[in-house]
């Protein structure tokens, strides 16, 4: 059988899990601004060595490189012209050093309006995705219709607009979660010893006049607000995740 590449083999490991996951969103006064989302796979260097991939490992070289989403927009078979457009200016970077145990990927997305910052949120999961097939190569050798998909975010609806964020779960997919194998392979990762979490910090353009969810704090300054989940919240009692802010 083919080695794979630590990349790839952390490719393959990423449609199950992200580790720790932080996105943060700026809203400047006018509505625009910028998303970044960051995916520290750190830990999944410590797998490959349990793996069994120790030697592969000495000899990778240090990556450091950055990706523009402009070749891999049109992949998105789903998405509208509008959405490719809107995608192709983001970027991703990825930086792997074996000697520091440090592998982390950074994605990042300019919004010109409140509409536009809805729709990167629906389509930044898949294009952290591509990104990662494109620097691994074809989804490290699995085919598309093989690989352990799994997105927590396609069971929640999240509204933009005009000092209103929500973010609600879809009750109805969730009561049918047992049958999303990527789901279950997830929870059986977590349940496994694998800390797997998401942080999510918002940045308004103005004080927060309410803000509502299990998770969610707002900073002194009521300027910004921090939701943090571990992800047995959303396999015990996933409406933890929910929140609503009022700004």
């Amino acid at each position: 059988m083919k080695r794979l590449s630590l990349l790839s083999f952390a490719a393959a490991l990423f449609f199950l899990t992200s580790c720790e996951t932080t996105r943060e969103i700026v809203i400047g006064s006018n509505g625009d601004g910028s998303m970044s989302t960051t995916v520290d796979m750190s830990q999944l260097i410590g797998i490959a060595k349990m793996s069994g991939k120790g030697e592969e490992m000495k000899s990778q070289k240090a990556i450091d490189t950055t990706v523009s989403f402009a070749s891999l927009a049109d992949s998105l078979d789903s998405a509208t012209p509008e959405e490719k457009e809107l995608v192709k200016k983001g970027t991703m970077n990825m930086i792997m050093n074996m000697e520091d145990d440090k592998f982390v990927a950074k994605m990042n997305f300019p919004f010109a309006n409140i509409g536009e910052l809805a729709k990167l949120d629906k389509l930044s999961g898949k294009m952290t995705q591509e990104g990662m097939k494109s620097m691994s190569g074809k989804n490290a050798g699995v085919p598309d219709d093989e690989m352990p998909q799994a997105s927590i975010d396609d069971y929640f609806t999240t509204t933009y607009s005009t000092g209103l964020i929500e973010r609600k779960l879809n009750k109805e997919k969730y009561a049918a979660i047992g049958d999303d194998k990527g789901a279950q392979a997830l929870k059986e990762v977590s349940e496994q010893g694998m800390p797997i979490t998401s942080k999510i910090v918002i940045n308004l353009p103005r004080p927060a006049k309410k803000v509502e969810g299990a998770n969610a704090k707002l900073s002194e300054d009521k300027m910004k607000v921090t939701i943090e989940n571990d992800m047995s919240d959303f396999f015990d009692d996933a409406t933890k995740m929910e929140f609503k802010i009022e700004y």
